[in-house]
C-alpha cells in the first residue's frame, strides 16, 4: 500500500481493521452518529460508543478470551473442525439446552466486560462425559445456551450505560458486526434484547461480517472525507485498539469488581 501510495502519488491511509467492522453499518445503510457497536469476532469482544469516524469509546471488553475463540476451541472439543461456529450452530440444532450446566463468568459484575475462558474450561470438563452423539449435541446446545445468556445480560448493560450519556438522541441504534454475529440464535438473542431496550438492531450482512475487503476499502473512503491521511512512516500494528485511552484488560490481575 506504502509503495503504490508512494509510486503513484497518492494519498497513504492507515486503516485499523477493527474502524472497518464498526463502519460496517454505514456502507450498507444511512446510520448516523453516535451509536453501540457489539464487535465479536474470533479475535475481538467489545463494546464501543462510536461516536464518529476516528472516534471511539469502549465500553467493555473480553477480559481473556474472544467470543469467536470459544466457539472454535469449543468446537475442537467436540471434534469439529476449525472454523467450529457454523458447526456448533447446527449441533445445537438437535442438542437440549438444558443438558450441560455451564458458568457465566463475571456475569453480574465488572460492568459491561466478557469473560469466556471459565466457560471453555467448563465444556472441556464437560465433554469427558460425552458418551455419544446426542451428548455433543447437547453440549453444543448448552453452550451456545449460555453465550445468548451471558450476552443478553452484558448487552442490557453496554445499552444503559450508551443511554446515560446520549440522552438527547432520536433514535439509538445497536450494532452487531463480526464473524459471530452471522450466527442466527445470536441474532435473535439480541434482536429481542433491543427490542426490550428501546434500540433498533442493525446487522450487517453475512458477507460483510467476517473480515472483508468491502469494509476496509469504505473505513478509507469515511477518513479520506474527513481528510485523515496518514504519512508513509506510518507502521504496521498488529494490536491497535479504537480506543487508545482504554486500558489494557487481559489477565488474572484485571479488577472484576
Amino acid at each position: 500500500g506504502k509503495t503504490i501510495a508512494t509510486f503513484l502519488n497518492k494519498p497513504f491511509l492507515a486503516i485499523n481493521h477493527l474502524e472497518g467492522h464498526a463502519l460496517t453499518p454505514r456502507l450498507v445503510g444511512k446510520v448516523k452518529f453516535p451509536y453501540l457497536l457489539l464487535l465479536i469476532s474470533g479475535g475481538h469482544s467489545q463494546f464501543l460508543e462510536v461516536q464518529g469516524v476516528n472516534k471511539y469509546k469502549r465500553l467493555g471488553t473480553t477480559i481473556d478470551d474472544a467470543l469467536g475463540e470459544a466457539f472454535d476451541k469449543t468446537a475442537k472439543i467436540l471434534g469439529i473442525d476449525f472454523p467450529g461456529g457454523p458447526q456448533i450452530e447446527e449441533y445445537a440444532k438437535l442438542g437440549n439446552k438444558n443438558g450441560f450446566v455451564l458458568p457465566k463468568p463475571i456475569l453480574n459484575k465488572s460492568g459491561c466486560n466478557l469473560s469466556f475462558a471459565g466457560l471453555k474450561t467448563a465444556v472441556l470438563h464437560a465433554s469427558k462425559k460425552i458418551k455419544d452423539k446426542q451428548d455433543k449435541y447437547d453440549l453444543a446446545a448448552s453452550f451456545q445456551f449460555t453465550i445468548n445468556e451471558i450476552l443478553r445480560v452484558k448487552c442490557k448493560k453496554a445499552m444503559e450505560l450508551f443511554l446515560s450519556t446520549n440522552k438527547k438522541n432520536k433514535k439509538n441504534y445497536f450494532v452487531i458486526a463480526g464473524g459471530v454475529a452471522s450466527n442466527k440464535t445470536i441474532r435473535s438473542n439480541l434482536q429481542q434484547v433491543c427490542k426490550d431496550m428501546g434500540f433498533e438492531n442493525i446487522f450487517p450482512p453475512a458477507n460483510l461480517c467476517t473480515d472483508n475487503a468491502a469494509m476496509i476499502a469504505w473505513a478509507g473512503i469515511e477518513r479520506y472525507k474527513k481528510n485523515l491521511i496518514d504519512d508513509t512512516t506510518f507502521s504496521a500494528r498488529p494490536r491497535w485498539p479504537l480506543d487508545e485511552k482504554a486500558p489494557f484488560l487481559k489477565g488474572a490481575g484485571v479488577d472484576h469488581s
